[in-house]
């Protein structure tokens, strides 16, 4: 088989049977990703209930928040970065 075809024969779809090593790479990722969502949710509350607690703030506002572009891009940069992590994490398939 030529090295096209066996490429595309590895990279047929989502049902294609993965090995063991590529399974324990994405379930590294899928607990990293776990673990960051749980302390963030965890911190996120707390900020907001301490927020509201004081009058400074409600969650009504955090909603309808727009950030400036230049924040945006400060967002999106790090957005960027944990996906790339993320993917260093899989490594080449």
């Amino acid at each position: 088989m030529s090295a096209m075809k066996e490429q595309t024969a590895r990279s047929a779809g989502p049902d294609q049977p993965l090995d063991p090593a590529n399974i324990a790479q994405l379930t590294a990722v899928a607990l990293r990703l776990a673990m960051e969502v749980s302390v963030l949710r965890d911190r996120l509350r707390s900020h907001e209930l301490l927020l509201e607690k004081h009058g400074l703030l409600s969650t009504a506002e955090v909603d309808d928040y727009a950030p400036p572009s230049d924040e945006q891009k400060v967002r999106d940069a790090a957005s960027r970065s944990l996906i790339e992590s993320l993917a260093r994490d899989i490594g080449p398939l």
